[in-house]
């Protein structure tokens, strides 16, 4: 964006394939868009339009539209049918009833097509059905399915930079690490702030502060693939998600658009004590700086504020050691089993990193998300092995993998002993 044009493209751009940001397309508002329009077909159990129409024989059948139905009736293999009634009339039936319903007004359906002599679309015949027949709607308003995601959108969008919301960056971040806790993998998170942002807004005016806002949070999209997330987090500072990075390649992403800020003019940037407008970056990562969303957040909150009091306009990750004194205490070397069975052959641990709430494991073993394992310890007695279950596993480049293990079924005593052996280094 130049300064008196922000149609301005001589502004560096990134390249079209962000490398360094995985393999897919640059994140565009298209793709924010087709994200609101899942999540809430998603959270109002709603069934996406063409499926209705493939039910209801709308259009003509063949082997792909079968494909496609017998997919989306094996995910909402409990509630199909249901879904299928709610998204037309927004009445939400048990299954076992919407079943009926559903066959009752394809019957509708085709009587009304017999008497007017061409095919009545599964939308009119509905609305016939429920309304005329059983009564059941009363107020009716038609208003284009298009507008209302549209509405639903706004709801989740920031109104001034197009991206998400504050609101909707939280319910994400959690849907994201609950789904790396279950399927394995890397999550990723920036926290950046734009620097002497208050300084640039009053002396340039807030118009010129929203066009710098808007700028930044249009780098921030074009720099990131389809799976990946920006918010606006409030006020100048955004949140931006990375899906399946870990540290190092989320610090190449958060180098690239820190780099292509500072070289984009801004109008009179010139009166901030850096010359240019600038952004600094905080970066932690699932699971290694946090393995919850409160902590993953306010992990990249200490390490942006490392940034900003170290000289701005860089980009600095949660400060490991710092977190090792809160919650990892000591390395120990750990043996574990896949039951409680003590004549099982153990699987080693090279390294553990202890808490009181459980333990990060590295082991050239394999094991499962969600299985319950024996832990032995040095300083515990052999006949009295922890019980923890794994809430998260993450293979490594080197053949081993990492482990994080959640203590349960801890007794006082186990409490004590683990109180013994945690020491603040």
């Amino acid at each position: 964006m130049a300064a008196q044009d922000a149609n301005h493209t001589d502004a560096p751009q990134p390249p079209e394939t962000p490398g360094d940001a995985g393999d897919g397309a640059p994140k565009s508002p298209a793709a924010d868009a087709a994200e609101v329009k899942q999540l809430f077909l998603n959270e109002r159990g709603e069934v996406e339009q063409d499926v209705i129409e493939i039910a209801a024989r709308d259009i003509e059948r063949s082997l792909l539209h079968e494909e496609r139905l017998a997919k989306e009736k094996a995910v909402k293999k409990e509630t199909f049918y249901s879904d299928l009634i709610y998204t037309l009339t927004n009445l939400r039936y048990e299954e076992k009833e919407a079943r009926v319903l559903w066959v009752n007004l394809l019957t509708h359906k085709m009587e009304m097509s017999d008497r007017l002599d061409r095919n009545v679309g599964i939308r009119v015949a509905a609305l016939d059905y429920f309304k005329n027949i059983l009564g059941a709607l009363d107020d009716v308003k038609i208003i284009d399915a298009s507008s209302y995601i549209e509405t639903a959108q706004l709801a989740v969008t920031d109104g001034l930079t197009g991206v998400f919301n504050h609101r909707y960056f939280q319910d994400r971040l959690l849907r994201d690490i609950n789904r790396a806790k279950e399927e394995g993998g890397f999550v990723s998170l920036l926290m950046i702030d734009i620097d002497y942002f208050k300084q640039y807004n009053d002396v340039n005016g807030h118009i010129a502060g929203d066009v710098a806002l808007k700028e930044v949070a249009s780098v921030l999209r074009r720099n990131l693939k389809k799976d990946d997330l920006v918010a606006r987090y409030g006020g100048e500072e955004f949140a931006v998600i990375l899906v399946g990075l870990s540290r190092d390649q989320a610090r190449l992403v958060a180098e690239r658009i820190r780099t292509v800020i500072a070289q984009i003019d801004f109008p009179n940037e010139k009166i901030l004590p850096t010359g240019n407008l600038t952004i600094s970056i905080g970066l932690a990562e699932f699971p290694s700086d946090a393995l919850e969303r409160g902590d993953l957040i306010a992990a990249a909150d200490r390490a942006l504020y490392i940034a900003k009091r170290s000289g701005k306009n860089r980009v600095c990750l949660a400060p490991r050691e710092q977190r090792r004194e809160r919650r990892i205490t000591k390395m120990l070397k750990v043996s574990f089993r896949h039951s409680e069975n003590l004549d099982e052959a153990p699987m080693e641990a090279t390294t553990a990193d202890l808490s009181m709430g459980g333990v990060c494991l590295t082991s050239g073993g394999e094991t499962a998300v969600g299985q319950v394992l024996c832990l032995g310890f040095e300083g515990f007695p052999a006949e009295r092995p922890l019980l923890g279950r794994v809430v998260w596993h993450v293979a490594q480049p080197n053949g081993q993998s990492k482990i994080g293990v959640k203590f349960v079924g801890l007794k006082p005593e186990d409490t004590e002993a683990l109180r013994a052996l945690v020491s603040v280094t």
